[in-house]
């Protein structure tokens, strides 16, 4: 044997040693497990005003009468499945209470762009449930939706529009001036004038701890700007608004259009990455 064989027949048995295992290591190690898209959440606001207080004698009691049908949203609904998957197993979701002029409790939605199908009642196994509302939801983030009806409509036929809720869409010492009427609103605050167009949204940062005036106006079809609202607006550290300015929906409003305002603590904004 010479000297060259000699060396060979080591090294290729070394060599073949290294790289036995590491092939085997890669054949017989799982796949690394997907990211889980991170829980998010739906709140619900309805916007509306309650129908009248009605009342009966019943042998000498007075009970309070079920409001109209239509004139009040469902007091409960329930995240459904849409129409295309009533086979699947429904989600496990606990009913949400609406309550006008309320943000609702959060409920866990999943992610991606699919509609979300709330249905009225409690019972995820209610074959009467109906569906309520359709929400087309952005493909990730927490959601607001705002819900309103059509003066003339009842609550069956509701219309929505949703906004994102993070601390960096909407973060704290901000407003959020929304227009839901069929006119041209014009808003002064913060010594700023603001166009609102309907259906249209800004946000406005004022300074925190400040009670600052806000007027509200509207165009009445000529060109004339005419008030509706004068109040102010105060956040606390930490806080940010929603002001809303959307059509009465009672039967016979003393004001056809109202302002809403909304305070609450804003999320915290994640640390900074590393």
């Amino acid at each position: 044997m010479t000297r060259r064989s000699f060396t060979l027949g080591i090294i290729l048995p070394l060599l073949l040693c290294t790289l036995l295992p590491t092939s085997l290591h890669g054949q017989d190690d799982p796949p690394p497990p997907e990211k889980k898209a991170p829980p998010r959440t739906l709140r619900l606001l309805p916007l509306g005003e309650p129908p009248p207080f009605r009342q009966e004698i019943r042998d000498g009691v007075r009970y309070e009468l079920e409001p109209p049908p239509g004139s009040i949203p469902p007091r409960l609904i329930r995240l459904g499945l849409p129409e295309t998957e009533e086979s699947a197993p429904p989600p496990e979701q606990e009913p949400t209470r609406l309550n006008l002029g309320r943000i609702g409790e959060p409920m866990k939605i999943p992610a991606g762009k699919n509609p979300l199908i709330l249905r009225e009642g409690d019972s995820p196994d209610d074959p009467e449930a109906k569906p309520w509302l359709r929400i087309t939801p952005p493909e990730t983030g927490n959601i607001l939706a705002i819900i309103w009806r059509d003066p003339g409509t009842t609550w069956a036929t509701p219309r929505a529009i949703t906004f994102p809720e993070s601390a960096a869409a909407f973060p704290a010492g901000n407003v959020r001036l929304l227009n839901l009427t069929p006119a041209d609103i014009g808003i002064q605050l913060n010594q700023k004038r603001i166009l609102l167009k309907p259906g249209k949204s800004v946000l406005q940062a004022i300074p925190q701890g400040a009670d600052l005036p806000i007027d509200v106006s509207y165009n009445d079809g000529t060109g004339n700007f005419v008030r509706l609202h004068s109040s102010s607006v105060l956040l606390n550290p930490g806080e940010r608004c929603q002001v809303i300015i959307h059509r009465a929906d009672s039967e016979k409003p003393r004001r056809p259009v109202r302002v809403s305002f909304f305070n609450e603590m804003a999320p915290v904004p994640p640390p900074p990455a590393p």
